[in-house]
């Protein structure tokens, strides 16, 4: 059975870059609610306004929408890398401490 289970030496490194990018996506996110927020509050209100609103608001919603459900899952996958990486190396450790005791 110890055949089967294998463990990059690098697995840590395989994960280290998520972290980045969902620091790159909550970033992105900040600048998308400071976007909507300025274009809430342009065109007014009168037809001219409304019509812009029309036209922009949802699209700039479904993109913050996009974008949370993105860095959520994001999220997930790298704390599951952590959360695998430290079983493996502790399994790895306590491996390596039992064959010591043979």
């Amino acid at each position: 059975m110890a055949d089967d289970l294998k463990v990059l030496s690098d697995l840590k490194g395989k994960f280290a870059h998520y972290e980045d990018y969902q620091r790159c996506l909550t970033d992105l996110s900040r600048t998308i609610v400071e976007i909507n927020r300025i274009n809430k509050e342009s065109a007014g209100q009168d037809e001219i306004g409304k019509t812009y609103h029309k036209h922009v608001d949802r699209p700039t919603e479904n993109l913050t929408e996009t974008l949370a459900y993105v860095t959520k899952r994001l999220g997930a996958v790298t704390e599951a890398g952590k959360e695998t990486t430290d079983t493996m190396a502790k399994a790895d450790e306590e491996a390596g401490s039992r064959a010591d005791g043979f």
